[in-house]
């Protein structure tokens, strides 16, 4: 008599052929299980059992014939024989095993069936009990295909504590000998916590400690466990999601581990064909990402700050990190670790004043060729640039001029953003950062001592003037824009620059006071959805105003026009839903609009800074030496008609009043 595989194998090509043997298996089962419920301990019946099993399991090898055994009876009856199995014969489970997992390869309606008839009771109760090392292989196959893509599946198997379970499967002493049944065991775990639930049941089961030790192990030979060291990689990535998962890393002291896996593991090139290196490179260099994610989840935590802060040992490791060269995976990993535990000003100082973490992070801006290293590091730098107490350093340091050069790079506008973000942060309230930003030049240089080329030279601020016009990102433009802004507060209106000489704050003022730099502000001020942003900008006009340029008042100009610039155009540039006005204003039309207020919108402040602008800019039209056309222009603007209008107006506070007519004195 054939045997059943070479009988299969004649039919597979016949489905009806197949259809036709389920009925006689089913009813074999029936007749088993009539049998051994009055004797449920005989050999015969049981061998029956098992081939009927071995049956389905090999039939659902083809497509065609699952869903025909689905809408059998086989399943049921696999559950209710099962049920019977206390002696746990492992010929029985394994082939009731491989059933469940043949019927439900890329078969939802198997997986419901599955679930329907309670079978993941049968496949957590085989893992519970049996000690058979195949019968523990097949049942974590079974549990990973009947689970694959179904949550309600997924749901049920976590309720009925099945990772526990696998996490047993993961404990055994001997890789070699249980390796594919921790792979798959380790799949399902996976899968299983993408789910909350199934997070919370590893660290409710202590599989967190399981998982990191038995990473340990398959890291001393990653070439020989690296499906399984990938997929143990993926469960901790998953877990780590959540905070709960992240603490324990940490509380259990598993982070060190990570970390000397991230930095030692690897794989070796001896005896590997050009095709098998770069086939486990990438393998391995995927496995690593998820590391990278994983450690940098962990110290993410809002409670895992402090102490990740306070451990040196890690703390060292990063910052000795930041200066591999060679691995600008283990820099970008240290840089996003560092900016993690640096969200509170203390830890800013200490790692700029005692960690010296400065240098370092210079190091990875120069020298990175990976963005993701270069944006981790900026970031880094950027937060670091908070506390006053660490600008002066910073700069010192060369921080600009490491790293304003990479707003050359448009492919990478986060990395843009960061830069912005330092400049921005470092200039504030700093006039020696800020000499640095527009000078490029360090300063203790005197700035009236040499010819003013920098129209010549690439500077920080010419570099941040060109990303502002070309930027389409509006972030980026107004953050670029507001730093403009606080350079020009800081020349004008810094102590600090009083240890300098007239001729060279002259110099700077003038470098300033140019079209390239007034048109954005200008752009700024005229778009009326931010009202701060304009506030911001009337401040920084009515400074440069006042300024002596090298050529025309660029204000002035910005001022007479009747034209808008076509760069930028806030429906364009702004993100969020478009403005209501249909026309965009001029800058001396924008700057009306908010005296007037008509949405009632515009504080008293802002109305009265305007007012101060015009009366600058008056006052700059009429001085001795200027082009009286300007002044001209604005006598005839409607100016006066429309502040007539506001000073007449019965609501109109004492302070907008008084100012007004400030503006309205110089129009006659």
């Amino acid at each position: 008599m054939a045997t059943l595989p070479k009988r299969l194998k004649r039919i597979e090509n016949h489905p009806s052929a197949i259809d036709s043997q389920i009925p006689r298996h089913v009813q074999k089962l029936e007749d088993a299980k009539t049998q051994l419920e009055q004797d449920a301990d005989s050999q015969e019946a049981w061998d029956l059992v098992a081939n009927a099993f071995q049956f389905f399991a090999d039939a659902a090898k083809e497509e065609n014939a699952r869903t025909p055994i689905g809408d059998s009876k086989a399943v049921a009856l696999i559950v209710s024989l099962e049920a019977l199995n206390k002696q746990r014969l492992a010929h029985v489970d394994i082939q009731a095993m491989r059933a469940f997992a043949n019927i439900c390869v890329d078969h939802e309606a198997n997986r419901k069936k599955i679930l329907e008839e309670n079978a993941f009771t049968t496949i957590i109760e085989i893992l519970r009990h049996t000690t058979h090392a195949d019968a523990i292989k097949t049942a974590c196959g079974a549990l990973l295909n009947t689970t694959m893509a179904c949550e309600p599946a997924q749901n049920k198997a976590i309720e009925l504590d099945a990772i526990e379970q696998l996490l047993k499967v993961l404990q055994s002493e001997n890789i070699d000998d249980n390796e594919i049944s921790m792979t798959i065991a380790s799949r399902v775990i996976a899968n299983l916590s993408e789910l909350d639930a199934g997070a919370q049941s590893v660290v409710k089961f202590n599989g967190i400690k399981t998982i990191v030790q038995l990473l340990q192990k398959t890291a001393e030979d990653v070439e020989a466990y690296m499906d399984l060291m990938d997929a143990l990689t993926d469960i901790l990535r998953a877990v780590t999601s959540k905070e709960s998962a992240q603490t324990v890393i940490q509380k259990e002291g598993l982070l060190p581990p990570l970390l000397d896996i991230l930095e030692h593991a690897g794989t070796s090139d001896e005896g590997k064909s050009e095709e098998e290196k770069k086939e486990d490179d990438k393998k391995f260099g995927e496995t690593k990402a998820a590391l990278v994610e994983v450690v940098v989840s962990v110290t993410l935590a809002d409670a895992n700050m402090v102490p990740i802060f306070n451990d040196k040992g890690v703390m060292d490791k990063f910052l000795a990190w930041l200066n591999l060269a060679d691995r600008e995976d283990l820099q970008a990993c240290a840089a996003l670790c560092l900016g993690n535990v640096a969200r509170s000003d203390q830890h800013c100082v200490k790692l700029v004043h005692e960690y010296h973490a400065v240098e370092p992070l210079i190091h990875v801006v120069r020298k990175a060729t990976d963005l993701k290293a270069s944006h981790a590091a900026t970031g880094v730098l950027r937060n670091l640039a908070l506390p006053e107490i660490n600008r002066e350093i910073m700069g010192d340091a060369g921080v600009i001029q490491a790293c304003f050069p990479l707003l050359k790079k448009d492919n990478a506008l986060p990395l843009q953003a960061n830069v912005v973000g330092i400049l921005k942060r470092l200039c504030t309230g700093n006039s020696h950062n800020t000499i640095r930003v527009i000078s490029g030049r360090e300063p203790f240089e005197t700035l009236s001592s040499t010819p003013h080329t920098e129209s010549e030279n690439e500077t920080p601020l010419s570099t941040l003037v060109d990303v502002i016009g070309r930027t389409d990102d509006f972030p980026l433009k107004s953050e670029g824009t507001r730093t403009l802004c606080n350079l020009i507060k800081v020349i004008w209106g810094s102590e600090s620059m009083k240890e300098f000489d007239t001729v060279s704050v002259t110099a700077l003022q003038q470098t300033l006071n140019k079209p390239e730099v007034v048109l954005q502000i200008a752009a700024m001020t005229r778009n009326p959805k931010y009202i701060v942003l304009q506030n911001e900008g009337v401040i920084a006009l009515t400074l440069l105003v006042t300024s002596p340029a090298r050529e025309k008042n660029a204000v002035l100009d910005a001022l007479v026009s009747i034209a808008v610039d076509e760069h930028p155009d806030p429906e364009n540039t702004i993100s969020e839903e478009p403005l209501d006005q249909a026309k965009q204003l001029t800058l001396l039309e924008s700057l009306l609009s908010l005296i007037k207020n008509k949405d009632g919108k515009c504080p008293d402040e802002v109305r009265m800074n305007v007012c101060v602008l015009l009366r600058n800019a008056l006052d700059s039209g009429a001085r001795e030496g200027e082009d009286s056309a300007y002044l001209a222009f604005l006598r005839e603007s409607g100016i006066k008609d429309t502040l007539t209008e506001v000073k007449s107006k019965a609501d109109i506070s004492p302070l907008i009043r008084t100012s007004v007519q400030e503006v309205l004195s110089r129009l006659e």
